[in-house]
């Protein structure tokens, strides 16, 4: 009896390990995803050497093929709509010639070349403690549908953000490259 027993919990136990391998098969990340890190981990470390910038966050839109990829970045400055313009351009575009450039991940795009419509891009300018704001400091800025938005603290309330700026990506990216101007 205590044999049947023993081999009963040994035929359990092997099924039990059986069933996690093969559900850790069926639920492990596709290719693009690592391919999506690769591309999030080295631009993250090319704006930190470039701009000193801290990456905070990162993420996308990846249900069945790469969407979207997003990253989001500290500043630790402050920033008029001119220079936060001219940030998130520069960056937007530096990480859509990166995610171009990444020969592996290239079948999985939902678009080739990526656009940078796709590519996410937010940052945030944060002060020092005793800085005041004037009435063109931006403290986030961050394209969404071909827009780009230049938010502010709320005076009366500072913990909601109110749009200042707001323009067509296209536009800004034209005013980067000085083939027009504000």
């Amino acid at each position: 009896m205590t044999n049947k027993l023993f081999r009963s919990f040994i035929f359990l136990a092997f099924l039990a390990l059986s069933m996690t391998s093969i559900h850790a098969e069926e639920h492990e990340s596709p290719d693009y995803t690592h391919y999506a890190n690769e591309i999030i981990h080295s631009f993250s470390k090319q704006i930190k050497k470039e701009f000193g910038f801290n990456c905070e966050a990162s993420g996308g839109s990846m249900p069945y093929d790469v969407e979207k990829i997003s990253m989001q970045f500290d500043a630790s400055c402050t920033a008029t709509i001119e220079k936060a313009r001219e940030l998130e351009v520069r960056i937007t575009e530096k990480f859509v010639e990166c995610i171009n450039a990444h020969e592996k991940i290239r079948p999985f795009l939902r678009e080739y070349p990526f656009p940078s419509s796709r590519a996410d891009i937010m940052i945030s300018f944060s002060k020092p403690k005793k800085f005041n704001l004037s009435n063109d400091s931006v403290e986030l800025v961050f394209h969404v549908k071909n827009k780009i938005f230049y938010k502010a603290k709320k005076p009366d309330n500072p913990h909601l953000y109110a749009t200042i700026k707001e323009e067509p990506y296209e536009e800004a990216l034209k005013i980067v490259q000085g083939k027009i101007t504000p």
